[in-house]
């Protein structure tokens, strides 16, 4: 008769698998940045929000409108982080931790979207023009432009990790071609984590800039970032919550805050949280905080989510839209989700 193994074997061996899982999960099978833009095909199918039972559209405080899984056969679609969509939900742009940009036109029935079109992958440039290279100064995590401003008039703004530093680009006067203005942060992300910098950056009504870590902490276990102006920089520090890690956050008409924040384990699957926090916690010297507005699991339609865009549409609704990073890797996906905010 075989000799079973022991216990501490069987534990040793599913830790193993665990490890295997994620490893599988996380690691990321991306290449170098593309070297001139190419028009690549994207397919759209729709998904719902639980496989289970279609017509559950609750998401906590929010309603699920639409989502699509997006898949192309053009090797370098995917690992999109960070998103704008445009004011009138025609125009989609993202960028990817290769350091490409991603933009398509963006159809929908209603504010149900349906479909994207026109899809360029495009590299992002350096401040003299040139390609970026190496993963230290490809990896783009995060994407803003100015309250109110739609990305097809309106400089757009990148954040970077590993080689933490922020740079716009004015694509609407010489499209891909724009080269970066880096913009200053008076040295305040010198020593984020290196893949856990700058994840989440947004512009606030007032004109400054706000930029959080992903996973860099203070001594009480605070998120950091700052609030940046022309003048200097302010900290800030975001309450964590749990396993959650930041990925994007966006700013609502009134000024309160929006953040995406999500979590991987190999045992739990993929996880997703977002919280709104009050304008007013900005002008505080306490941690941010607030609602958690919607707490999502493996048993919903998500993934790796990481890109965050807000805006309202013609009656008045606030819609919040994200995207799935898929990290280049087999088993994830690419999402397209829009939601509802129950005001």
């Amino acid at each position: 008769m075989p000799r079973l193994a022991s216990p501490s074997t069987l534990i040793s061996i599913a830790g193993l698998l665990a490890t295997a899982l994620a490893v599988l999960y996380w690691l990321p099978g991306s290449g170098p940045a593309l070297a001139e833009p190419v028009s690549i095909t994207i397919n759209a199918n729709p998904i719902a929000w639980d496989p289970e039972n279609p017509r559950d559209t609750e998401a906590g405080a929010l309603t699920f409108v639409g989502g699509l899984e997006l898949t192309s056969n053009h090797p370098d679609f995917g690992g999109l982080s960070g998103l704008i969509i445009g004011k009138d939900a025609d125009a989609l742009i993202a960028v990817t931790d290769q350091g490409n940009w991603f933009t398509a036109d963006l159809s929908a029935e209603g504010d149900r979207p349906v479909g994207l079109a026109n899809a360029l992958l495009a590299p992002i440039l350096g401040a003299s023009g040139e390609q970026l290279s190496g993963k230290r100064n490809t990896d783009a995590e995060s994407l803003t432009v100015a309250v109110g401003a739609d990305p097809r008039n309106s400089p757009t703004l990148v954040g970077f990790e590993r080689n933490h530093r922020l740079q716009s680009h004015d694509l609407t006067s010489v499209g891909f071609d724009a080269p970066a203005t880096p913009v200053e942060d008076f040295g305040v992300f010198d020593n984020l984590e290196n893949n856990g910098g700058l994840e989440a950056v947004t512009y606030l009504p007032d004109g400054s800039l706000l930029a959080i870590s992903e996973k860099t902490f203070d001594e009480d276990g605070h998120i950091i970032g700052a609030r940046l102006t022309a003048q200097g920089a302010t900290p800030v520090r975001l309450k964590q919550h749990l396993p959650y890690a930041l990925t994007d956050m966006d700013v609502l008409p009134n000024g309160d805050l929006i953040t995406l924040e999500r979590h991987y384990s190999p045992l739990a699957g993929v996880s997703m949280m977002m919280r709104r926090i009050p304008a007013g916690a900005l002008e505080s010297d306490e941690p941010l905080d607030g609602e958690v507005l919607v707490e999502a699991n493996h048993t919903r339609s998500i993934d790796n989510m990481e890109g965050l865009s807000v805006r309202q549409d013609e009656d008045g609704q606030t819609l919040l839209y994200v995207i799935s990073d898929d990290n280049f890797n087999a088993v994830q996906r690419t999402l397209l989700l829009v939601f509802a905010l129950n005001d």
